[in-house]
């Protein structure tokens, strides 16, 4: 069936879909019919869902396939998460949707993590090899400072000298904002056409391979390794995904296929946000650790570590096997 035959026939169907979702969104008032409808609406939600993927594999316009895509959203909405509570739906995001949609676009995050842990890794050996080598990336005040920051002298390990006397309780604040901020600069900045996420990838995996390696070289092994120990596997996973899901949009733009950019780019977005939504969760746990357990005194290295440890496999198994079928 050709596609003007198709939007022929099931265009008062679609019409009539569309005024029943507007009545049960308030945008127009009920009118005699609407109980009648309503009793119907599964039927018909069924019906719009078998239309959008007939659009879709006879490959017609994407306005039509986008019109018929935004009919089986809203429709959705009202015939399943209407019965479920917001906390529901954000458990059911994390447990599912997150690992499934980020196991689906495995490549961007493969991608995103190359750019981050290679130059990391890089730029780590040479300032571990020569202490001067960080001075070619980061300014002096900038390595006195962190150099303060994990000096065993230090009583709040990774606290600046400055915030020494701040609570736990405002270090997990200070925390979620820098964490959060680098995450959302990798994933934002996505939207030219990928080249802001490739930078930030690449300048954050610099920055800590630089930082890692030059305390390394230093000697500040027992300060900097086991207060990283702890959150490094939420934090540093949580910046390569939401690196990846902005190559996801960039990627969009360059490669649209048969939809507009602009229909590319929506699509890419809604996409995207269960795994950014995902990424954020991790980003808040990792403060969460950063702030109230990496910096704790009385907690011995090997406890730090065996800690550090279990979560890299932690993380991994919920990441590779959260959400699957049993």
């Amino acid at each position: 069936m050709k596609q003007f035959d198709f939007e022929h026939r099931y265009r008062e169907f679609w019409q009539d879909f569309h005024r029943l979702l507007e009545q049960l969104e308030g945008k127009q008032p009920k009118d005699e019919t609407f109980e009648k409808n309503w009793h119907e609406f599964p039927a018909c939600y069924r019906q719009i869902c078998r239309h959008l993927s007939v659009a879709e594999s006879r490959q017609y316009s994407p306005v039509l396939a986008d019109y018929l895509h935004q009919l089986t959203l809203r429709g959705h909405k009202f015939l399943y998460q209407q019965k479920t509570s917001a906390s529901y739906r954000f458990f059911q995001l994390l447990a599912y949707r997150f690992p499934q949609m980020l196991r689906r676009d495995w490549r961007y995050w493969l991608v995103s993590s190359a750019l981050f842990y290679l130059p990391l890794f890089f730029m780590g050996i040479m300032c571990f090899l020569d202490d001067q080598f960080i001075y070619s990336f980061v300014n002096y005040e900038q390595v006195k400072e962190y150099e303060a920051m994990y000096d065993p002298a230090n009583r709040r390990p990774g606290a600046s000298p400055e915030r020494q006397s701040d609570s736990d309780f405002m270090m997990f604040g200070y925390y979620i904002m820098n964490n959060v901020g680098i995450d959302f600069r990798a994933y934002a900045t996505g939207i030219f056409f990928g080249l802001g996420s490739i930078f930030f990838m690449v300048y954050n995996g610099l920055s800590i391979g630089a930082i890692a390696g030059h305390l390394s070289s230093v000697g500040f092994y027992d300060t900097f390794w086991p207060f990283v120990a702890g959150h490094s596997a939420l934090e540093l996973t949580a910046a390569t995904i939401a690196g990846g899901a902005g190559l996801k949009i960039g990627f969009s733009l360059i490669n649209p296929g048969r939809y507009t950019r602009m229909l590319a780019l929506k699509k890419a977005g809604i996409d995207t946000i269960p795994v950014i939504t995902g990424a954020g969760f991790m980003t808040f746990l990792a403060a969460f650790v950063e702030g109230f357990w990496s910096g704790t005194p009385w907690l011995s290295n090997e406890i730090k570590y065996t800690v550090g440890i279990l979560s890299w496999i932690a993380v991994f198994a919920y990441l590779l096997g959260a959400g699957r079928k049993p």
